[in-house]
């Protein structure tokens, strides 16, 4: 399905302008509806009452809130943008950002850098991805949106892996270059086959996709460094990685390869679960 309805996700922080062009920029460039999400947490009713007045505290977030939709609407100028706030509780927020990604095409972030509560920001990504189906696109600052004649997927022949290559597709010019990137892989019947990439580029080959399978081994980097790296010394325009294979929960206490890509990277990473 074509990329024409996008969801950008925001918080009420002024560290984003350039994140905010770069979504202008790439709806443009797929001629498609863009939405701004403005996430506003707010701290318990505990903290408000002895750390400020009701009123002063939620005075202060009202006007965050009608400050950064005020920034949007400067910088979006006659372009048709439609900007929403979620304002609530932390656990709250996660719940209705993945709601209201059900109804997007794609979900927009921008680097961790980029927003004044990281810690949130990684915590809607994680929600989007599990409770929605769509898929999420972190963007460096400054990216270019053009056309994508060579992309990237990690590929570990997982359900997660096919959804990312399922969301990679859609981004993918016709006949366009894709690197199957196997990281320390090894035959299995179980996923692999005996041949580690080969049945996943044979099939892209039947969709007119140049498909090349490049083994990529994780020596003195982590996995997520190493996938990365290879993509960007192939040239690829964009890497496609399945979210969450292991458990979330693993995860965050073993670290693993979404959770260290959810801050960003120097190229555009798609996640799909």
């Amino acid at each position: 399905m074509a990329i024409k309805d996008i969801l950008a996700v925001v918080d009420t922080g002024d560290k984003d302008e350039q994140f905010l062009c770069d979504a202008l920029a790439f709806a443009e460039f797929y001629n498609a509806s863009l939405s701004f999400v403005v996430l506003s947490a707010l701290p318990s009713a505990d903290y408000a009452l002895t750390i400020a007045p009701p009123y002063a505290f939620l005075h202060d977030y009202t006007e965050a809130v009608e400050a950064k939709q005020e920034r949007i609407a400067k910088l979006a100028g006659a372009s048709n943008v439609e900007v929403r706030t979620i304002s609530d509780r932390p656990a709250v927020i996660f719940t209705k950002a993945a709601v209201s990604a059900r109804y997007a095409d794609l979900v927009l972030f921008g680097p961790a850098d980029d927003y004044d509560y990281p810690p949130i920001r990684r915590e809607t990504i994680e929600s989007i991805l599990f409770a929605s189906g769509r898929p999420v696109l972190i963007v460096p600052n400054g990216h270019k949106p053009r056309a994508i004649e060579h992309l990237a997927i990690g590929w570990n022949a997982t359900r997660e892996s096919t959804h990312a290559l399922r969301a990679a597709t859609a981004f993918a010019a016709p006949g366009a270059k894709i690197d199957v990137l196997v990281l320390d892989a090894k035959p299995t019947t179980k996923g692999h086959g005996t041949e580690p990439g080969a049945d996943i580029a044979r099939h892209l080959a039947r969709h007119g996709f140049a498909s090349t399978v490049i083994p990529a081994y994780a020596d003195e980097l982590s996995d997520a460094d190493t996938l990365v790296k290879v993509a960007r010394e192939r040239g690829a325009a964009l890497l496609s990685l399945g979210a969450y294979g292991h458990s979330r929960l693993r995860e965050m206490i073993l670290g693993g390869v979404t959770r260290d890509l959810l801050v960003g990277a120097p190229l555009p990473l798609l996640f799909s679960h």
